[in-house]
């Protein structure tokens, strides 16, 4: 099996929450190689949680231009999930977004038709349904 390298925008409770499980290798197959926030008090403690291991960006935008990734788990305030899924996907990245799609139904539209267009997974995070 291919080891799927992932980076993780915006790491907050549910980011750093993804980002640990990834890093400690509760996810077969995966590894952490990237995370991005833009408050200073959450890349420190990416650099405590993670060292050198990952790479640590003050903007999103940054860590999609990082060459070390295959996918992105999007993890950022609600109404940026849109922007952040479609830009990761034109980096030719595979996405996965945290809930909810977004604020605005026109918004989460274009994401999906935007995503349907293009040969990359794309899938919603919705972990609690399934409990």
């Amino acid at each position: 099996m291919q080891e799927i390298r992932v980076g993780v925008i915006g790491i907050g409770n549910m980011g750093m929450s993804h980002s640990k499980k990834i890093f400690e290798g509760e996810v077969d197959g995966m590894r952490l190689t990237a995370v991005a926030d833009r408050n200073p008090a959450l890349r420190e403690k990416a650099k405590e949680a993670f060292g050198d291991a990952v790479a640590i960006f003050a903007e999103g935008d940054e860590l999609l231009n990082y060459e070390n990734l295959d996918a992105v788990i999007v993890a950022v305030p609600h109404y940026d999930h849109p922007y952040f899924v479609m830009e990761a996907i034109k980096h030719d990245l595979h996405v996965v977004s945290e809930k909810p799609a977004g604020v605005y139904t026109k918004a989460v539209r274009e994401m999906n038709e935007f995503a349907s267009k293009h040969n990359k997974v794309f899938a919603m995070m919705f972990n609690q349904r399934t409990n």
